[in-house]
């Protein structure tokens, strides 16, 4: 499912007043507070746990030529679903 289609979706089950406008404007809110709580180190709980996940600096081999590389330190956004999602 792309986006414009959960849009579509959401849109659905909101009821015939909301707008396809509306509904997006609603799915960007709640993407945009989840991303800044997580920014904020801090973990947004429903139907499961968003945080921050540290990848540590590691060294890889070139796919091309078998040399080896460095990646750096970085971070990203994980998602654990609770229970309740893997019972539905």
């Amino acid at each position: 499912m792309n986006k414009t289609q959960f849009i579509r979706e959401l849109q659905r089950e909101l009821g015939k007043d909301v707008t396809s406008r509306q509904a997006e404007h609603a799915l960007n809110a709640v993407l945009d507070t989840i991303a800044r709580s997580v920014r904020r180190r801090s973990l947004v709980k429903f139907r499961g746990t968003f945080r921050v996940k540290r990848r540590r600096a590691r060294i890889v081999r070139h796919p091309e030529n078998g040399g080896r590389l460095l990646v750096h330190e970085s971070k990203t956004m994980k998602f654990r679903p609770s229970s309740l999602l893997w019972k539905e």
